[in-house]
């Protein structure tokens, strides 16, 4: 099967990189941003709840995708996962939207007040008030995705650094000028090589395990704690493996949209989009494992104080949503991702990808809404959804300028891995 997956001479990697957004796209793209924020601004003074809702469902919808971007590359290192070299530069893209989320994660404090219901009255004694105070949550949590998030980049810095002197020659402006920063002090291509596949072998492992804690805690904070009483241990993997197959859905259809597109280039073969469905359907399966996991215990273990999370989001206007989350994060993928021929097609890849994404907006978002509305009807309408498509445009923005000033795929791998094996 190996000798099925497309080999790229460094020239034809070369000429994926575009070197700009194209223009319409661009145009698009800020002009999505500029409904989010005509959205958000005409929502906030009228209905104040219901604007930062969507803000915050959406900052926890992209930002888990985003570190996952990152951590996907640190993955294969430790898994020796041969076959995903490839979709590296598309999984790594998503961290460009890293800062962005940094500078969104402290206004969220404006609107604390409108989403924290613990920060009033609460009938529950199951509720640790030491540890949840407005100061505590954002000076925590900031301090903890900071330090995560130079980690990540930190990380994302030494897998570029190697195609860096090659890239640059590729560039003007000021994209020349911050790739050229990349490969300071450039001390030869072999020496350089071994050093960052000796630095990303040091530092995956601790970065896989900073993230799934940090997330893990970020994810307590800022989403079981909006249901007070409400305790799940295994919240934090159901958040951060909900980012996680997340990114692999955008991987999949990011990949789809660039092969073929530069020169008819074939970038991604059968096989490459095989290995990235089997993927993509066993964390379908385990995220839902999960997600069922918290409802079980709940039932057998006759917990009726927790209860206040399902009971909201089963029944009413939200039960719609909770039923739609399902259907396209597991009940469609799962049957669409079971034959062999449907993973190699990347159009249909694309097609279920775009599902789940769907999906986990969705669920994000009624990870956020349920737990806090209290007025009349569903809050769902033109407010969330120009605040959403101004969260689309500014992740793609971010996304579109990693890509445009990288390649699509590695140039001088930076991953140690075995030789290449046969999958199933």
């Amino acid at each position: 099967m190996s000798g099925d997956r497309p080999t790229l001479a460094t020239s034809e990697a070369l000429k994926t990189i575009s070197g700009r957004i194209p223009m319409p796209w661009l145009i698009v793209w800020g002009a999505a941003v500029a409904i989010g924020a005509v959205g958000f601004v005409t929502t906030v003074g009228g209905d104040a709840q219901r604007a930062w809702m969507s803000v915050w469902s959406n900052f926890l919808f992209w930002t888990a995708i985003s570190m996952a971007g990152i951590v996907f590359g640190a993955v294969l290192q430790v898994a020796k996962g041969h076959w995903g070299k490839s979709f590296r530069r598309l999984a790594e893209a998503a961290g460009a939207f890293l800062p962005v989320s940094f500078a969104l994660f402290f206004t969220l404090r404006l609107g604390a007040e409108h989403i924290f219901p613990w920060l009033g009255p609460v009938e529950t004694e199951h509720l640790n008030r030491d540890w949840l105070t407005l100061d505590g949550v954002f000076l925590r949590n900031g301090v903890l995705i900071a330090l995560l998030y130079a980690f990540g980049f930190l990380w994302l810095f030494y897998s570029i650094r190697a195609d860096a002197p090659l890239v640059a020659g590729e560039h003007r402006g000021w994209r020349r000028t911050v790739v050229s920063l990349l490969a300071r002090r450039w001390r030869g291509d072999e020496e350089e090589v071994t050093r960052c596949r000796n630095r990303i072998g040091r530092l995956s492992a601790a970065l896989i395990l900073s993230w799934a804690i940090i997330f893990s805690l970020l994810s307590f904070d800022f989403g079981m704690s909006l249901t007070p009483g409400f305790v799940s241990m295994i919240w934090g993997p159901y958040y951060f493996i909900g980012g996680w197959l997340g990114m692999l859905a955008l991987v999949a259809i990011m990949a789809h949209h660039y092969n073929g597109r530069f020169d008819g280039l074939q970038l991604w073969g059968k096989w490459d989009f095989h290995d990235l469905g089997k993927l993509t359907f066993a964390f379908v399966a385990f995220w839902t494992y999960l997600w069922f996991s918290q409802y079980l215990v709940i039932w057998y273990g006759n917990i009726p104080r927790e209860t206040n999370f399902f009971m909201p989001r089963s029944t009413g206007g939200f039960g719609f949503m909770f039923w739609l989350q399902m259907v396209l994060i597991f009940a469609l993928p799962f049957p669409f991702l079971l034959g062999r021929s449907p993973k190699m097609s990347s159009r249909w890849l694309a097609f279920v990808g775009s599902l789940i994404l769907i999906g986990f907006w969705v669920e994000r978002w009624n990870m956020v809404a349920p737990s806090i509305w209290h007025g009349e009807g569903l809050p769902l309408g033109p407010p969330e959804a120009m605040i959403s498509v101004g969260f689309l445009g500014l992740f793609a923005l971010a996304y579109g300028a990693y890509s445009t000033t990288f390649p699509k795929v590695p140039l001088r791998e930076t991953i140690a891995v075995g030789s290449p094996g046969r999958g199933p």
